[in-house]
């Protein structure tokens, strides 16, 4: 039997498609070591994790994206968010004036902190 070669473009082109996002994608840009000055800026857990909205930056642009708020400290908050198209888990600071609390509406516990 023969083989239908519309078929195979179109994979060949989603194959293409899933390997350039795999091998391109970029890494979200988080606080550094020297930026979060543990040394001077001792961090405190939330307990529990708090829903929040923050901004992550990427290289070439930024994501306002819904996260958990895990620890603070006077400058930063320490968040895990999942990005679902390349399903994976991140963890990282941030400053802490990219984080916002999650609307009480959206049915989850409202953030404040310290």
């Amino acid at each position: 039997m023969g083989e239908n070669a519309r078929y195979r473009r179109h994979y060949d082109r989603l194959l293409d498609q899933w390997i350039e996002q795999l091998v391109m994608r970029e890494e979200p840009i988080m606080l550094t070591e020297a930026e979060l000055d543990l040394e001077h800026h001792p961090a405190r857990d939330f307990h529990p994790s708090r829903r929040v909205n923050v901004w992550i930056r990427y290289p070439s642009q930024a994501y306002l994206v819904q996260a958990h708020a895990t620890a603070w400290t006077a400058t930063a908050i320490r968040i895990w968010f999942f990005e679902p198209k390349i399903r994976i888990h991140r963890e990282g600071w941030v400053w802490r004036s990219s984080v916002t609390p999650a609307d009480p509406d959206e049915n989850q516990p409202a953030a404040g902190w310290g």
